[in-house]
């Protein structure tokens, strides 16, 4: 009796364990672009939470809305602070990222080189008689110069945040 494989059998377990391996490395590399997609998806998270929680804060420490006017929508916000070394208080858009500026200090970033503000918007909700509100819009973007799937993540945030009134201590 002869012991052995026939073309065929060969050819079927070569099929086989094709299908299989082209199984098993698909699913290898949904794992590896999906754990991609997250780390892009928490880096722009964590950018646009500390960024609405700095500019919700500073506003809130505020004595007044120097611009926009009420009723009037910009893409800077400039705050009067009752501390004359941070008066004025300046967020911005800078290259496609938000910056803040503390009376005469220095400009800083409140974003990371990986992600790109886009759409910011603040809007003086204010009436008179009140210490101010401001509603604030923005988009944060994972940059991602080659345009690959696995690294677009982006989000839009919106709050609105109320002066309180005569300002908090800085």
């Amino acid at each position: 009796m002869k012991r052995g494989f026939t073309l065929i059998e060969f050819l079927i377990y070569i099929a086989i364990v094709s299908l299989f391996l082209v199984l098993v490395s698909g699913f290898f590399w949904n794992i590896v672009f999906g754990n991609i997609k997250e780390s892009s998806y928490q880096e722009v998270q964590q950018n646009g939470r500390f960024a609405l929680t700095k500019i919700i804060q500073e506003t809130k420490k505020s004595t007044g809305i120097n611009s926009p006017l009420p009723g009037f929508s910009s893409d800077t916000l400039s705050l009067t602070i009752a501390a004359a070394n941070l008066n004025p208080t300046v967020f911005k858009l800078t290259n496609g990222k938000l910056t803040i500026t503390k009376g005469n200090g220095g400009t800083y970033e409140l974003t990371s080189d990986q992600v790109k503000v886009s759409n910011l918007q603040f809007t003086n909700l204010s009436y008179p008689n009140t210490p101010g509100t401001v509603r604030i819009e923005m988009t944060i973007e994972y940059l991602n110069p080659s345009g690959r799937m696995e690294y677009q993540a982006s989000i839009n945030l919106k709050s609105t945040v109320s002066l309180v009134s005569g300002g908090a201590a800085p």
